[in-house]
């Protein structure tokens, strides 16, 4: 049998735009795990109160509630690169208000500072996937939404590991002045990119208001079938993690007697899995569509879950933790795939938006539910339940989806680079 022998262009096949657009999103992310132990720090130095760490969390997620929707309205109404320039400098600058907050009496300015940032990465999420198809080729796509979020993950171990050190030498004002400069190197590395024009500003002429405009994504986003099933569907590739995440250390702990740091472990090899993940989607390319990548990804992942759940040793949750982050990852990317070929451009921005919405609602929703029936029934039904779910999910994605995602034929348009007058278009290929 001829042995299948991936080259470096293989696993790496973009230009220098996405790898400076990859780049600096890593930096700024491993950044952000500085910001974040930085900011435990400071707030176990300043106060013992642990209201301050719930507020702190209400700071964050608040405005992501009440304004998620209005960064996509503005990253389709600006030129997208001076958005996510412009939204990687504000960072920078509202990081270092950090720096002020010196004493107890100081501390109610993280709040606002907080605030501010999750603002400002409203805007910055939905211009940069809005823009990944102008900087990819098509064929690739998958492939570099999985490196989108592979960054994430990988700046989780690498930051994590190292802002904890760094914060214990230098102190965690040291960390924030450390996290803005990531946020400007994002920012040089975006002024860098070669973006066509139609991908950067893609209405020349604005007539409408933005609640106007945030009306029509969400008419496109209620009136599209296809678009409505992968909105639908995207919020449970990560319920598998975040159910363990809130349950997994009492799991460990009360059905196999493992110590903390066993649950360490645990998310390490879900990391792992993640890195094999990247190994696979190459393999995929136009040999799976899109919708059985996510179908039977999610699938997978419910599966692994299903696994973890009813696992009798240390060692089978390690692998059940593995394979969850090997199928969570491919899923999620080929989500995103199916969400960019079906969405014109001059939407993107806007339905990037209402689809992180979803996912955050949906995620913290799990979260929420799986601590109170955890505590009722225990952890182990709980997870069995969430890995039945994204079996169940995954199936109706594998069949419901089908016929969208496909790539046009050679010689012609292709869709993400259609404009759609209409709020309610047919995907296209769609039977």
């Amino acid at each position: 049998m001829r042995k299948t022998r991936l080259s470096g262009r293989e696993l790496w096949p973009f230009g220098g735009s996405f790898t400076l657009l990859w780049v600096g999103q890593f930096l700024s992310q491993v950044g952000d795990q500085f910001l974040f132990i930085a900011g435990l720090s400071l707030l176990n130095r300043l106060t013992d109160s642990r209201a301050a760490f719930g507020g702190l969390a209400l700071a964050i997620t608040l405005p992501q509630i009440l304004f998620g929707l209005w960064g996509g309205v503005f990253a389709d109404r600006w030129p997208r690169r001076y958005v996510l320039i412009g939204s990687d400098v504000a960072r920078a600058l509202i990081v270092l208000g950090a720096l002020t907050v010196q004493t107890n009496a100081d501390l109610w300015r993280l709040y606002p500072l907080a605030s501010a940032l999750a603002i400002a990465g409203l805007f910055f999420y939905p211009a940069r996937n809005a823009v990944l198809p102008a900087l990819v080729p098509s064929a690739h796509l998958l492939q570099a939404n999985t490196m989108l979020q592979a960054s994430y993950i990988l700046a989780l171990v690498v930051g994590g590991i190292s802002a904890g050190f760094f914060v214990d030498r230098f102190g965690p004002y040291a960390a924030f002045i450390f996290d803005s400069g990531t946020f400007l190197v994002s920012a040089l590395t975006l002024a860098w990119i070669r973006l066509p024009e139609s991908a950067n500003r893609p209405q020349p002429a604005q007539r409408n208001s933005p609640g106007r405009d945030l009306l029509e994504g969400l008419h496109f986003v209620w009136t599209h079938r296809s678009l409505r099933g992968v909105t639908a569907v995207t919020p449970f590739a990560t319920i598998g993690i975040g159910v363990v995440q809130v349950l997994g250390l009492a799991f460990l702990a009360e059905v196999l007697q493992v110590r903390a740091g066993g649950f360490g472990m645990t998310m390490a090899m879900m990391g792992i899995g993640l890195a094999l993940g990247l190994g696979i989607v190459p393999l995929l390319g136009h040999r799976i569509p899109s919708h059985l990548v996510v179908g039977l990804f999610l699938a997978a992942a419910g599966l692994s879950t299903i696994a973890f759940s009813q696992a009798q040793t240390f060692g089978f949750v390690l692998l059940a933790a593995l394979a969850m982050g090997l199928c969570v990852v491919v899923a999620r990317a080929g989500l995103a795939t199916l969400i960019q070929q079906i969405t014109p451009n001059s939407l993107r921005g806007r339905v990037d938006s209402l689809v992180n919405l979803t996912v955050n609602g949906a995620l913290a929703f799990a979260q929420g539910s799986a601590g109170l029936f955890g505590q009722l029934w225990g952890p182990r039904p709980v997870l069995l339940g969430a890995g039945l779910l994204m079996m169940l999910v995954g199936g109706f994605a594998a069949l419901g989806l089908r016929g969208i995602g496909v790539d046009p034929p050679e010689g012609t348009t292709p869709s993400r680079d259609r404009e759609h007058p209409s709020p309610a278009p047919t995907p296209p290929h769609q039977p």
